[in-house]
């Protein structure tokens, strides 16, 4: 708002745009033609914007939203990928018709079942103090 404001005192035109997941929005605003951008209100969100969430959490749902979809990945999503690799027949298969993310959930595995695979509690700790420096060293 502060950005429009200045452009509203000096007479100066403005196009914002933003995202929410797949959706786009744009709005041109030019002075004493269209309406400002403060004046105008966005509709309530359903979700927080994953750039948000990644750059900008400035409320308390924003931090609780990223921690769960980061405890989320960890603890369900990756060990389920993991389970389904170890027990489906023909999930390399599958997994090859998404070229998508075919690569990120290969390096996955790798992590899961290799690099990074725990072999006792002592190794648990280890990984989770890695992943703290990761996550919040500076």
């Amino acid at each position: 708002l502060y950005l429009d404001n200045r452009c509203i005192f000096f007479s100066k035109p403005m196009f914002d745009s933003g995202t929410l997941g797949t959706k786009g929005n744009t709005q041109v605003v030019l002075p004493s033609l269209t309406e400002s951008y403060g004046s105008s209100q966005d509709p309530p969100e359903e979700s927080i914007p994953l750039c948000t969430l990644h750059n900008f959490p400035h409320k308390i749902e924003h931090t609780i939203q990223w921690a769960r979809d980061r405890f989320e990945g960890l603890f369900k999503n990756a060990p389920s990928e993991v389970n389904s690799y170890l027990t489906e027949s023909g999930y390399l298969q599958k997994l090859s018709e998404d070229t998508m993310n075919e690569v990120k959930t290969l390096e996955l595995l790798k992590s899961y079942l290799a690099d990074d695979k725990p072999l006792n509690f002592e190794d648990c700790i280890h990984w989770a103090r890695r992943l703290f420096e990761t996550e919040f060293h500076n």
